[in-house]
C-alpha cells in the first residue's frame, strides 16, 4: 500500500510539473524558441508602487480617496501639528528649544514609521509593494501605465513583444538580502514562464546596488544572463547618501544655510522666504533642532534600513559602520555582506563581460550634485550619483571644470588597450578610457538624473541594445556615440512642430514661408535623430518659436519680472546680522516688517 501511495505521489508530481511547464510555455508566444531574450527591468529608487496600510490591513486613503505612497514617507499633516505645534509657539515666545527638537524627532519617527525597520533589517511597517510577477502583456492597463511611466519601453514591447517585458518591484527601504534573493528567484521565474534560458536585465540607478548584491551573494545567475543593460546605476552608491550616514551635511553649516542651501534646491524666492522666517528662531535653538532631527532620521531610521546602506559609498561605509552599526550587530553582518559586494562590483562585471554577457553602460554627467552633503562638488555626478560610481570608476573633472588642455587620455583600462581610441569627451570633462568598460559605456552631457527616462535617445539605445544586435560598441553607429546630450523633444513633437505644420505657407511672405519650412526641417530632423550636443535642442525650439512669434501663431513670450522681496530681505540680513535671529538683534524685528510691508506695498 505505502509502494502504491509512494508510486501515486510521484506521478502526481511529475504531472504538476509537466502541467506547470506547459503553462509556463503558452505564456509566450515564442515558446523560447526566438532570438530575443526575455527583458527584466530594476528599477530606480522610489519606481515601484508601495501602498501605506491601516491596522486591518487596509489601504490608506488621502483626502480624496487616493492610496498613499509610503515614498519617502506617509506625512499625516494634523499628526505633525499635534506634535509640533505648541512647543513650536513655546520656544518662539521663550527663544529657547522648549521642546522643539523632541518634537521634531517625534514628527521624523511618525512620518517614516511606515519605513522602519527593527534591529534585524527587516521592516516593521504596514505596506504593500505592488508586484508584478507576470509579463508586461498579462499586466492591467492601470500596471502597463505605472510600469511605462516609470520608463517608457514601448518600442521595446514592440519590436520583442509585452511577453519579453518583466518589471520587477520591490521597497526601496526594504531589506537588501531578501529583495536579492527575489530578484534571483524572479529570473528563475521568467525564465520558466518563457522558455527561454537566458534573460536579460536593466538595472537602473538604485537597481545598480542590488545588481552588486545579486552577483555575489548568486554568482550562479551570470550564466542565466545574455545581456546587462545598466542606466545610471548606483554602483558605489551616492555621496549623498555617505555624507548623510557620516552626518556630513551641509545645513549645518548656519551661513550657508542662509546663503547657498535651499537656494539650491528649490526656487530662490521661496528658499529666501524660508531663510527670513527661520530667523524668528535664534541661531543656536534652530541649529540644535535641525541637528537632532537629522540624528533621529539617520540612527533610528536610515541605520536600519539595509536597502539604503547599498546606496552607501565603500569609501563612507567604514566610518560610517563602526558610528552607527556597533550595537546592531546583525545589521552590521547583513551590510557588511554589501560592503565587500560593493568592493567586488568590478571584479564581477568583468567575470560577466569574461563569460561572454553582453554588459553596457549608460550614464549621465555634468550635473551638480544636489547640495544636501558636504562632498556635493567632489566629484561630477548627474544631480544625484556621482559619475565615478555609474561609470565604474571612471575619472572626470568636476562640474563647472575641465580635464585641462595638457591632459592626456589614461588608458588605464583592461577592456580598451587600443591608443588609437579617443576616449576623452569633446568638452574634454570625461576620461572614459578609465572606467571599467570604455567601448561598452555611453555618456549623455547635461542630462539630470531624475528626467532620464525622458531623453528619448536614452531610451532608444537601450531598445536597440536589448532587442537586436545592431549595437555592439560605442563604436558600431554614429547614431549612438559614446558622448550624446540632454534631450527630452517632447514639447516638439506634441506642440511646436504640429502648430508649425498647421500654418498655411501661402499666405506667409516668401522669406517667412521659406524660414518656417527651414525651422520645421530642422526640427523633424532633431527628433528623428538619436544623437545631439548640449544645447542643440534649445537652439531647434528657439528658432521654431521664432519664427512661429514672427508669423502670429504664438504671442511673445513675456517673461514676468520675479519678485525678489525676500531675497533683498534675506540677503540684507545676511549681510547686516550674518546668522542672528530676528529676536536677537534690539528692533531688528519693527525693522524686518517695515521692509516687508513696504516692499509689498511698493513693489
Amino acid at each position: 500500500m505505502k509502494k502504491f501511495i509512494s508510486c501515486l505521489l510521484a506521478l502526481t508530481l511529475v504531472f504538476t510539473m509537466f502541467t506547470i511547464c506547459a503553462s509556463a510555455q503558452t505564456k509566450a508566444e515564442c515558446n523560447g524558441d526566438c532570438d530575443t531574450c526575455p527583458s527584466i527591468v530594476v528599477p530606480g529608487i522610489g519606481q515601484s508602487n508601495v501602498w501605506a496600510l491601516d491596522e486591518n490591513g487596509d489601504y490608506l486613503l488621502d483626502d480624496d480617496g487616493n492610496k498613499i505612497m509610503c515614498f519617502p514617507a506617509v506625512i499625516d499633516v494634523g499628526s505633525i501639528v499635534s506634535k509640533a505645534l505648541v512647543p513650536a509657539l513655546v520656544t518662539l515666545f521663550t527663544q529657547k528649544d522648549a521642546g522643539l527638537s523632541d518634537a521634531l524627532c517625534d514628527v521624523v519617527r511618525d512620518v517614516f514609521a511606515v519605513n522602519m525597520c527593527d534591529e534585524n533589517g527587516k521592516n516593521t511597517g504596514n505596506f504593500e509593494v505592488e508586484k508584478y510577477l507576470y509579463s508586461v502583456a498579462e499586466c492591467s492597463e492601470y500596471e502597463k501605465k505605472q510600469i511605462y511611466n516609470n520608463i517608457p519601453l514601448q518600442d521595446y514591447a514592440e519590436l520583442a513583444g509585452e511577453d519579453h517585458l518583466y518589471y520587477f518591484a520591490y521597497n526601496s527601504f526594504g531589506n537588501n538580502y531578501d529583495i536579492v534573493t527575489e530578484l534571483y528567484n524572479y529570473i528563475q521565474m521568467v525564465k520558466a514562464e518563457t522558455g527561454h534560458d537566458k534573460v536579460n536585465i536593466v538595472p537602473i540607478s538604485m537597481g545598480g546596488s542590488i545588481a552588486n548584491g545579486l552577483f555575489e551573494y548568486y554568482p550562479q545567475v551570470m550564466n542565466d544572463l545574455d545581456k546587462v543593460v545598466y542606466i545610471v546605476p548606483a554602483l558605489n552608491g551616492s555621496t549623498i547618501v555617505g555624507d548623510l550616514y557620516t552626518k556630513n551635511l551641509a545645513f549645518f553649516d548656519t551661513d550657508f544655510l542662509y546663503n547657498g542651501f535651499l537656494e539650491a534646491l528649490m526656487d530662490e524666492e521661496e528658499a529666501r522666504m524660508i531663510e527670513v522666517i527661520a530667523r524668528i528662531l535664534p541661531d543656536e535653538v534652530l541649529t540644535t533642532a535641525l541637528r537632532k532631527a537629522a540624528d533621529c532620521i539617520v540612527e533610528e531610521v536610515a541605520s536600519n534600513i539595509t536597502m539604503l546602506w547599498g546606496l552607501c559609498p565603500k569609501e563612507y561605509y567604514p566610518e560610517a559602520s563602526a558610528a552607527l552599526l556597533a550595537s546592531k550587530p546583525e545589521i552590521k553582518r547583513q551590510t557588511d555582506m554589501f560592503y565587500q559586494a560593493q568592493l567586488n562590483s568590478d571584479k564581477n562585471i568583468q567575470t560577466l563581460v569574461d563569460m561572454g554577457v553582453e554588459v553596457f553602460n549608460i550614464v549621465d554627467y555634468d550635473v551638480a550634485m544636489y547640495l544636501v552633503g558636504n562632498s556635493w562638488n567632489n566629484d561630477n555626478a548627474d544631480g544625484v550619483i556621482h559619475l565615478s560610481s555609474t561609470a565604474m570608476g571612471v575619472h572626470s573633472a568636476i562640474v563647472g571644470e575641465t580635464l585641462g588642455d595638457d591632459y592626456v587620455q589614461a588608458n588605464t583600462s583592461v577592456n580598451c588597450s587600443d591608443p588609437s581610441h579617443n576616449h576623452i569627451s569633446p568638452d574634454n570633462v570625461v576620461d572614459a578610457s578609465t572606467g571599467l568598460l570604455p567601448d561598452h559605456t555611453f555618456y549623455f552631457d547635461a542630462q539630470g538624473h531624475e528626467q532620464t527616462a525622458r531623453n528619448d535617445a536614452i531610451i532608444s539605445l537601450a531598445t536597440v541594445l536589448l532587442a537586436t544586435d545592431d549595437v555592439k560598441d560605442v563604436y558600431s553607429t554614429p547614431d549612438y556615440p559614446q558622448f550624446n546630450a540632454k534631450r527630452d523633444p517632447r514639447a516638439l513633437v506634441n506642440t511646436y512642430i504640429p502648430e508649425a505644420k498647421a500654418v498655411d505657407a501661402s499666405a506667409l511672405s516668401a522669406e517667412d514661408a521659406a524660414e518656417l519650412a527651414a525651422a520645421i526641417e530642422e526640427a523633424e530632423a532633431f527628433v528623428n535623430s538619436t544623437a545631439c550636443y548640449e544645447g542643440q535642442q534649445k537652439e531647434v525650439e528657439d528658432r521654431l518659436i521664432n519664427i512661429l512669434v514672427k508669423i502670429g501663431v504664438r504671442e511673445p513670450k513675456v517673461e514676468e519680472e520675479p519678485s525678489t522681496l525676500f531675497t533683498e530681505v534675506s540677503l540684507w540680513l545676511y549681510d547686516n546680522y550674518g546668522t542672528d535671529g530676528i529676536f536677537e538683534v534690539p528692533g531688528l524685528i519693527a525693522k524686518v516688517i517695515g521692509m516687508l510691508i513696504k516692499g509689498l506695498l511698493f513693489k
